[in-house]
């Protein structure tokens, strides 16, 4: 049986392991928006082999219409529906302010145009797999789960303290 020392060293442990874990995933999810980035996850394999199906995408907004170019790789967000999609711009109409975009695995452009008005901003980076850790994260039940583990980790701690205090005093 683990005496106090070992359960307070092996508690210390975790709660640190648990932490720093929670700030990395934090940080590289969600830092980029100090940046003024946004993040998307890539749901589909659209743009293959460029980014990857399941990476995290950062897009820095733009907000001229001349700021995008042919070749950029942008992000644009229907605001009826809230779906977004990433895909090259491989032609651009100045008259009508829109582009002609085509995933980079796709054999051809896609059918419609896209209107500038759509246009989120342009990827600047994009981590594979993240897209799907950023997921996982977001999901209703694992941040129940979470919650759970960190109540547990600071009942243990509690537990810990007291049984050490009342030692100290016994």
């Amino acid at each position: 049986m683990m005496n106090l020392t070992q359960r307070k060293k092996i508690s210390i442990m975790t709660t640190s392991v648990v932490i720093f874990i929670s700030v990395v995933i934090v940080g590289i999810i969600y830092a980029p928006a100090l940046l003024g980035m946004k993040s998307y996850a890539i749901l589909t394999g659209s743009m293959e082999p460029t980014i990857s199906e399941g990476s995290m995408v950062y897009v820095q907004p733009c907000s001229e219409f001349e700021d995008y170019q042919i070749n950029d790789v942008v992000t644009f967000t229907d605001p009826k529906t809230g779906k977004s999609f990433t895909h090259r711009i491989i032609e651009i109409d100045t008259q009508n302010r829109c582009f002609t975009t085509k995933g980079d695995a796709n054999n051809e452009p896609d059918l419609s145009p896209t209107y500038f008005s759509l246009a989120v901003g342009k990827v600047r980076m994009a981590v594979p797999y993240l897209g799907y850790v950023a997921g996982f994260f977001k999901n209703t039940v694992v941040k129940i789960v979470i919650a759970v583990i960190y109540i547990a980790l600071i009942a243990i701690e509690i537990e810990l303290f007291l049984t050490e205090r009342k030692k100290k005093y016994d």
